[in-house]
């Protein structure tokens, strides 16, 4: 829900790195996913 929320507001948002550098937290985590995303966007 929020995901597509924010693309909405923000049309333009992008990774400001590549897609292969994104950090994930360790698959030990209670929670596995996405430890950082760097974005940007056009203002």
């Amino acid at each position: 829900v929020a995901l597509p929320a924010l693309l909405d507001r923000f049309p333009t948002l992008r990774l400001a790195v590549p897609a292969e550098e994104v950090a994930l937290r360790p698959e030990t985590a209670d929670i596995y996913g996405v430890k950082s995303l760097p974005v940007t966007w056009d203002a």
